[in-house]
Parts: structure tokens; C-alpha cells; sequence
């Protein structure tokens, strides 16, 4: 089930890590990420970090916070910076891949070893799997994903916006119609399928493009609310809401924080 990886500087080698089986996955949008997430996923978002500053900035302030995108100035998880980032919400559990030049591990110590691969404490509670991406979470959860990527259990078939999607910073999330996750609160209220969400730079300036599947009632008259505030574009056809728009830099937290609150 392991696929080819995304373009970049670097090869798996480069971790000199012998033969410990390494992730091996495309990660150029949040749509590839999607395959390795578990069945149950309901929330995912991926970034891409040396797009804009601003951006992510954004991104901290809207999003749930995770050591790739919070915390990656604080926190030095590794010898190289994160320069692609993606979370996932499946159940209760949670896990992040980070896109990281290679960089040789060396002795990695006392691990626990799964399904080939190596889980690496970071802390007591914290592991990280490496690979092109690599995976960080807590030990259930880090499995989780793990039997995913080697098809042992299967993944997510609940998604179908966020597929061929180019944007700087892409985020995925069911509705109320797809999922009853208690832990899980999906913006807008929630009234519908799914949803995607992207922002990219775009001149001096930012392009917002956000669907909606099957939405109705509270979340729909939401939509719209947000579409005249913020001076956007609105298309309605087969039970699907498109908005797409600018967005000035002054406005990109507001803006974004706007799509995500519940």
C-alpha cells in the first residue's frame, strides 16, 4: 500500500537508519494525507509552511494546535525545520505528519518497534515514526495510523472535496450528516456532509475557496453571512456551496477564524 514520495530535496537513505522500515507516502496536499488517516477520521488540515507567514500565522490561531504548527518554534523535534505540516481527529486520538529534509538519526535508543517500523519516544507519551513524512503522536494513536499505511486496517472513504486541491493551506472536516463524533465540534454549526476549506497567497493578497456538501439550515444562512462580511463570491449547484474570494492580509485571521469557529 506505501507509495512513491513527493518531490523534494533528500531521500529516505539519508536517515541512515539500516533496515527500519521508513514511511514512504506522497504528502503534497491534504488529500494525499487523507490515505493514511484511519477510517474514522472527521478533521484534517495540511500546510504548507514556507508558503506565506502570514498565512500561517493564521493557521496557529484558527486551528487546533499541534507540535508541527504550534509548537515548531518552541519544541526542536528534530535537526532540520518542518516544512510541510498536516493534523488529523479520528475518534478520541489525534496525530500529525511533518514534511522534514532527511537527516541522520544515528542511535535512536530504546524504541518500540511495530509493524516494521520504529517508534521513537520524543517524551513519555510522544513517538515519532520516520519517514517522508514523518509521523508524531501518542503510542494508540501513532498504531492506529501505522496499521493504516500497511493496510492492515482501512482508511478513511468519507472525503471527496478536498482530492486535486492546490492550495497553501488545505483543511478537511465532516458534517453533522457524516459524523456524531463527540470530541468533534465542525465549523459552522455543522449542517452538512463535508466540508474543505483552502487559502493560498495570491499577489499581494489571499484567495479563499470554501465548499460545502449538502448544507442546510443554520450552517447555510452562516455561509452567506460570512459571504457578504467579507465581500466573497457564492455558487450553489448539485447540493454543493462554493465560496471563493479575496482576502486582504489585514483580514486573513479574522477571515479564517470565521470558517473554523464550530
Amino acid at each position: 500500500m506505501e507509495q512513491k514520495t513527493s518531490s523534494g530535496e533528500g531521500s529516505l537513505s539519508d536517515f541512515g537508519m539500516g533496515n527500519v522500515r521508513l514511511i514512504d507516502w506522497y504528502f503534497d496536499n491534504v488529500g494525499d494525507v487523507l490515505g493514511m488517516y484511519p477510517e474514522d477520521l472527521v478533521f484534517a488540515y495540511w500546510v504548507d509552511l514556507n508558503a506565506s507567514e502570514n498565512l500561517t500565522s493564521a493557521a496557529c490561531l484558527a486551528l487546533p494546535p499541534s507540535f508541527g504548527l504550534t509548537y515548531r518554534d518552541q519544541v526542536k523535534i528534530y535537526s532540520t525545520e518542518i516544512e510541510q505540516a498536516s493534523w488529523g481527529l479520528f475518534g478520541d486520538q489525534q496525530a500529525e505528519f511533518h514534511w522534514i529534509k532527511p537527516y541522520p538519526i544515528g542511535s535512536y535508543g530504546l524504541t518500540i518497534p511495530y509493524s516494521g517500523y520504529q517508534m521513537i519516544p520524543i517524551n513519555a507519551d510522544i513517538y515519532t515514526v520516520m519517514g517522508m513524512p514523518t509521523l508524531l503522536g501518542e503510542e494508540q494513536s501513532v498504531k492506529k495510523v501505522l496499521d493504516v499505511i500497511v493496510g492492515v486496517s482501512p482508511t478513511t472513504e468519507e472525503f471527496i472535496l478536498p482530492y486535486d486541491e492546490v492550495d497553501d493551506l488545505q483543511i478537511s472536516g465532516l458534517g453533522r450528516k457524516a459524523t456524531d463524533n463527540p470530541h468533534y465540534q465542525p465549523p459552522l454549526g455543522g449542517d452538512y456532509r463535508e466540508f474543505y476549506l483552502g487559502i493560498s497567497q495570491m499577489d499581494n493578497a489571499y484567495h479563499l475557496t470554501a465548499k460545502y456538501l449538502q448544507p442546510n439550515g443554520e450552517t447555510e444562512t452562516r455561509i452567506k453571512e460570512q459571504v457578504t462580511k467579507q465581500n466573497l463570491q457564492l455558487t450553489s449547484e448539485d447540493g454543493m456551496i462554493k465560496v471563493s474570494g479575496r482576502i486582504e492580509p489585514e483580514n486573513l485571521d479574522d477571515a479564517l477564524v470565521a470558517w473554523i469557529i464550530p
